[in-house]
């Protein structure tokens, strides 16, 4: 490519002016040392826009944790670096746009779901320096502690002080959740060791457990004893009242049940045609060989000959008057045997995110005949209000009547909505298809928690959601089922692809044609903007279309000229 002379002694003479015309602004300070037209191919590819991978030749960090497919920009929605980091604004420009606002971030997108008390809390009071664990690896990555984002890690005790001082296990989540530490509700005994049984139930745990200060941290100078607690032998908590005058095996007479109830272990019930098992073992003599029965000819078939049915009847029709073993056992009464295979044969197949409820979601206590009090196995009606309440208040009956809940809902995922909008009358087409639902759905009260949305009723022409920004230039007269008069037809000039007039025809749909040097002119040199009710509106009609209106010539001087 050759230069001209003149361009030459201009490029010489006025070389900053030149740099300014190159360059959009100053560098941000962390990016300083790239200033300089030398040094802009270290970000920007030939011709082109700035390049992720040029980017990520710096970046050490996010490339590996891009590799990795860890966090937030290992997102395909986050690849381009230049969507969320500007540059060329100056020297301390903040280099991080969000899109909707920091505090409207989507978490979910790093791969780490905020929940519970996570929900309400400010972003630094977890992006700080003291919770990054490997501040060497940031450091040395030129990373601002208490600036970045990078550096932490879903551990709960890379954030939060480990209030057992390791006795348990590092996975908090197996006892505690995220919407509060005490109680831990995940926490049951049974997964322990040693479980409770009978009166330790009602035991409180500080008897066992007791506090232990250590003072190693200055808020929290003490904690609770887990671990290293003796329970191998009754003795180890409780006295020997025998002094030894039977040795240590306190269960052969003994229970949990209460100390005053004692075993017959002088007899062995293995003898008999019905062997002692499980709770059977710890059952005092007397609740069995009552009065009226003695010890011959009692009937033990069935656990009905002793046990009253507790579920009413209700799996007569499933097994035999009295199989209880189905889901019990001797064991423990409680929590049944019954499996999530063997429910999978029922009539009622769990499916989606019904398998992760408890099953006293579902099957709740009730009253039977004569105010006896049951579970709930057998229902009605298998639809989804039998046990959920109509969110939507009856609204959308038509459907639901049709296909039930299903027809926009899964098991999977209440929010999962899978619907053909277009049986609605009004088929989503362009931008629309980009729209939230919310956009146009919007809830029917005001400050009110899980308020039902409005789907029945809306109004499916342009007015019902967008404002006329032509000051009702455009309005005519018709009768819609919503709107009587002064509606205007959008859709005559606009399209739901963007809202440029593209289907309009100054010389199809205008009074005036534009021909000739009219074609060059651009529309505001006719199309005034003014202002109505305080706001700027361009004026399409009425627009005068005589010449003078727009050319400021005399017709006396014309005539005399053309004369």
């Amino acid at each position: 490519m050759r230069f001209s002379p003149i361009l030459t002694i201009f490029v010489s003479l006025f070389p900053s002016l030149l740099v300014a015309q190159l360059s959009p602004g100053d560098l941000h300070e962390k990016h300083s040392h790239l200033e300089g037209m030398t040094n802009c191919t270290k970000c920007h590819e030939l011709g082109k826009k700035v390049s992720a991978n040029l980017c990520l030749q710096c970046h050490d960090l996010l490339r590996t944790q891009i590799e990795n497919r860890k966090g937030l920009h290992a997102n395909a929605e986050f690849k381009n670096c230049v969507d969320c980091h500007v540059d060329h604004q100056g020297r301390r420009f903040e280099m991080i746009f969000w899109k909707n606002g920091v505090d409207d971030f989507d978490h979910n997108l790093t791969g780490y779901q905020l929940e519970g008390k996570h929900q309400s809390l400010k972003c630094r009071d977890c992006h700080q320096g003291k919770n990054i664990r490997n501040k060497s690896l940031l450091l040395k990555n030129n990373k601002a502690l208490d600036r970045t984002y990078l550096g932490l890690n879903a551990a709960c005790l890379s954030c939060h002080f480990d209030e057992h001082r390791a006795q348990l296990k590092s996975s908090c989540l197996d006892c505690h959740t995220q919407n509060r530490w005490k109680p831990a509700e995940k926490f049951t005994h049974q997964k322990a060791r040693f479980k409770l049984t009978g009166k330790h139930s009602n035991v409180s745990c500080e008897k066992c457990h007791p506090l232990v200060r250590d003072r190693k941290n200055a808020n929290d100078v003490d904690y609770v004893k887990y671990t290293g607690i003796r329970f191998n032998q009754c003795t180890a908590c409780h006295a020997d009242v025998h002094k030894n005058k039977f040795g240590q095996d306190c269960e052969s007479c003994h229970s949990t049940l209460g100390w005053h109830r004692i075993k017959g272990n002088k007899f062995d019930h293995d003898q008999t045609r019905y062997p002692l098992r499980g709770r059977h073992a710890s059952v005092s003599c007397e609740k069995c060989h009552t009065p009226q029965r003695k010890f011959a000819n009692l009937r033990f078939q069935n656990c009905t000959d002793c046990h009253t049915d507790y579920h009413r009847g209700q799996f007569k029709a499933r097994a035999p008057a009295g199989a209880c073993e189905e889901c019990h056992t001797v064991e423990e009464f409680s929590p049944s045997g019954f499996t999530i295979q063997q429910h999978q044969e029922t009539n009622y197949p769990l499916t989606g995110s019904h398998l992760a409820i408890p099953c006293s979601a579902c099957h709740q206590k009730v009253r039977f005949r004569a105010n006896i009090v049951t579970i709930q196995f057998k229902f009605k009606t298998t639809k989804c209000d039998q046990c959920h309440e109509d969110f939507h208040k009856g609204e959308l009956n038509k459907y639901v009547l049709k296909s039930g809940c299903e027809f926009c809902h899964n098991s999977e995922s209440w929010k999962d909505i899978t619907y053909d909008h277009s049986q609605t009358g009004f088929a989503l087409e362009g931008q629309h298809k980009l729209t939230g639902c919310l956009s146009c759905h919007k809830p029917m009260k005001r400050d009110v928690g899980q308020s039902p949305m409005k789907f029945v009723g809306l109004f499916k022409e342009c007015q019902g959601c967008h404002e006329d920004i032509h000051a009702g230039q455009f309005r005519e007269e018709k009768i819609s089922a919503r709107i009587k008069k002064n509606f205007t037809r959008c859709e005559r000039c606009h399209i739901a692809e963007h809202w440029r007039a593209d289907k309009f025809i100054h010389n199809r749909d205008a009074q005036f044609r534009i021909d000739g040097e009219h074609r060059y002119v651009a529309c505001g040199e006719c199309h005034k903007k003014k202002l109505i009710s305080g706001n700027p509106i361009v004026i399409y009609k009425p627009v005068d279309s005589e010449c003078r209106a727009c050319h400021n010539q005399n017709p006396e001087k014309l005539k005399l000229k053309n004369g």
